[in-house]
């Protein structure tokens, strides 16, 4: 289900956006669709996005950084899926760089378990 939505885990919501099997620039629009998004929502809420199969090229990193700055004052806590290997590096480097705190996870239910805690 690559896009982004709303769902219920345990009792709390999440917005989930996959960017499973997405090229560049659909990663792009939907990353601008989810910030809209988040934007009219206009409350705080958990977040969890799942980059498995994905690359995250220079333009996909400074839209993730753009986006998580207008949106900072609506995240509670943030997860992510599917960064691993030499995308595991480069996250880690991108959450010491920015100050964000996005947690990795192996699988989707772990991240929504640990958003909800």
């Amino acid at each position: 289900m690559a896009g982004y939505s709303l769902i219920t885990h345990k009792g709390k919501e999440i917005l989930y956006v996959d960017y499973t099997g997405m090229s560049k620039e659909e990663i792009l629009q939907v990353m601008d669709e989810a910030t809209d998004y988040a934007l009219k929502l206009d409350r705080p809420m958990l977040r969890l996005s799942d980059m498995t199969g994905v690359f995250a090229v220079s333009e996909v990193v400074e839209k993730a950084k753009s986006s998580g700055k207008i949106t900072h004052h609506l995240t509670i806590k943030r997860a992510a899926v599917g960064i691993t290997g030499a995308k595991k590096v480069l996250f880690n480097a991108y959450n010491r760089f920015t100050g964000n705190n996005t947690r990795a996870f192996d699988t989707v239910e772990d991240a929504k378990d640990w958003l909800v805690i």
